[in-house]
């Protein structure tokens, strides 16, 4: 027997932005709207090119992925790629038209929206048809009062009614719900800036979308040509730390790790740690690398343990190296010690940050 689709109606949420990245606070309001209406399931759906966003913004297939992964595993929630097939400048308009087309009216079609995007409404594409094609959500956010909300839509919205999450009539378009969701003061573009700083996002984003951010450099500048240093200049510190790398490796260093300490140590922004099969092999080593990175203006200033050969301590200002013998590596556990620190990884790009690093906490 084939079920009549009409009966009973869908309630799907729509959580639109840009999205880069989706963060702890976006996925708890988005929680909050989903019970306080009884909804079916909540699409996410980044916006392909927001027409009010400024700046730069990271690809649309990036932030898709971090949806989807900060989606995962929460059967309510959805990331739809629906902007991508529009592509385009992405209004809010069109989106709403092209999810009543697919979904048809079998089912209501709730877009949640911040006071902060809400209070600048009437500077959207055909604003005054939002109404007719879903109801509009509301939803509190620290930057903008409600009530400042509230006024201006009685003014550009005479003939709708603000109504709170317990009287609202299912499939009625028009009507303007507001809900009161907890306060997150979350930003993604403050999430952006400490990347940049190198600055812990941790508690602020999914675990799987941090480690994403993070595999995938995303929100570091990139350099480019005319911020190369000239061959007369040092290179910078990380670019340092790929040479040093490239050294140990070429010198047959073994189970080389590279430890991110910028924020966590005043020492050095990098420390390395590797080790050789014996001490001669290790004082070789040291001794090659001190004279290779000379030629490559990468100064050793200052250098302890040469003579024994067990633990040797390369000083390269920026870059911290310890070249063990393999026992006492496994003696001091200086990995250990440092668990908290992110490691880096050697890639055809340079070193990046290590996918996940949870096994270092």
């Amino acid at each position: 027997m084939e079920t009549d689709k009409s009966e009973p109606k869908k309630r799907i949420g729509l959580f639109g932005g840009t999205l880069d990245p989706i963060h702890l606070g976006h996925l708890r309001v988005a929680e909050e709207v989903y019970e306080a209406l009884e909804l079916d399931t909540i699409w996410f759906v980044p916006a392909y090119l927001p027409p009010h966003k400024r700046g730069p913004i990271s690809p649309f297939e990036q932030r898709l992925e971090m949806v989807k992964l900060a989606t995962e595993g929460v059967d309510h929630f959805e990331a739809k790629a629906l902007e991508a097939e529009r592509q385009g400048i992405s209004y809010s308009v069109d989106l709403l038209e092209q999810v009543r087309d697919l979904v048809g009216h079998s089912a209501d079609i709730y877009f949640i929206i911040g006071t902060d995007a809400a209070i600048e409404i009437d500077s959207w594409k055909d604003w005054q048809r939002l109404p007719e094609l879903a109801t509009l959500v509301i939803v509190s956010r620290p930057t903008v009062p409600m009530d400042e909300v509230k006024e201006k839509f009685k003014k550009i919205f005479p003939a709708l009614d603000f109504r709170g999450p317990t009287n609202l009539a299912s499939g009625q378009n028009g009507a303007i719900i507001t809900v009161d969701t907890t306060a997150i003061e979350i930003s993604s573009t403050d999430i952006r800036e400490k990347v940049k700083k190198n600055r812990s996002i941790r508690f602020l984003v999914p675990e799987s979308v941090r480690n994403y951010i993070m595999r995938n450099n995303l929100y570091i500048p990139k350099k480019s040509a005319s911020d190369s240093p000239p061959p007369s200049q040092a290179p910078d510190s990380l670019e340092a730390a790929g040479r040093i790398y490239d050294q140990i490796e070429n010198n047959k260093g073994e189970k080389i790790i590279v430890l991110d300490m910028r924020g966590i140590s005043p020492v050095a922004d990098f420390f390395i740690i590797a080790q050789g099969r014996s001490t001669r092999h290790v004082q070789g080593m040291a001794n090659k690398m001190k004279r290779e990175l000379s030629r490559q203006r990468i100064k050793c200033r200052s250098i302890e343990g040469e003579e024994e050969g067990k633990w040797i301590l390369m000083d390269f200002e920026d870059v911290v190296v310890h070249l063990f013998y393999e026992p006492v590596r496994a003696f001091y556990d200086l990995e250990g010690l440092w668990r908290e620190a992110p490691r880096l990884v050697k890639t055809k790009q340079g070193l990046v940050r290590e996918e996940s690093d949870e096994c270092h906490q």
